[in-house]
């Protein structure tokens, strides 16, 4: 598989992702949030929390193993993102944060949402 072919499967579960949280009403606030070495794949609201949402979108990988894809290192760069994220968003600061991971089988539009998935 070609970068560019996993690449594109990543932006179409990120697509469905955001669909899902949408009807779920969650507002989206910021799509592949890139700060520093982190990214963020969706900020998004809902009530008095804001969500950093991790997106996992593989074809071949059973559910169970999605969740393992996100690393300690890769945690750590989604926190630090986060973070920053966090301090450019006064508005925001009396929000509480949480970190949700979803994982995306964007062939079925199927989407499992774990939330607190990591602090």
């Amino acid at each position: 598989m070609t970068a560019n072919s996993t690449t594109a499967r990543g932006r179409r579960g990120e697509r469905v992702a955001a669909e899902y949280l949408r009807e779920h009403g969650y507002e989206i606030l910021e799509i592949n949030f890139r700060s520093g070495p982190g990214e963020v794949d969706i900020v998004g609201t809902r009530q008095d929390t804001v969500v950093f949402f991790e997106v996992k979108t593989w074809a071949a990988v059973p559910w169970s193993e999605l969740a393992y894809a996100v690393t300690r290192s890769k945690r750590a760069r989604i926190t630090a993102a986060a973070q920053l994220y966090m301090a450019g968003a006064p508005q925001l600061r009396s929000y509480r944060i949480r970190f949700d991971l979803l994982l995306v089988s964007p062939k079925e539009g199927v989407v499992r949402h774990i939330e607190n998935a990591f602090a």
